[in-house]
């Protein structure tokens, strides 16, 4: 299992893409952090807001904090946006 923590990067992105290719290829625009990554989730800090990426087989491909910019191969099944700023509570919601 791959494990990305606290991976720090003081630009503030005003604006986010997600570009989703045959459910197997995602590049994310306008990521802030890589909150945390293993095979089956990702959660990236994305213009001030949690981005929960669910899925199988995950890995991170490219990731490029200078610009914002991260590429994730796998299957994906979902992409949902937490509205809550503290890491904390996302993961109680998501391993229930």
């Amino acid at each position: 299992m791959e494990n990305v923590t606290n991976i720090i990067n003081d630009k503030k992105f005003t604006t986010s893409k997600i570009v989703l290719d045959n459910r197997k290829r995602a590049t994310i625009n306008g990521v802030e952090k890589a909150l945390s990554s293993n095979e089956g989730c990702v959660i990236l800090k994305v213009s001030g807001t949690n981005l929960v990426v669910m899925g199988r087989g995950l890995h991170i491909e490219k990731l490029d904090v200078e610009s914002g910019v991260v590429e994730i191969e796998g299957e994906f099944d979902s992409f949902k946006f937490a509205a809550s700023a503290k890491p904390g509570n996302v993961f109680k919601r998501i391993f229930k």
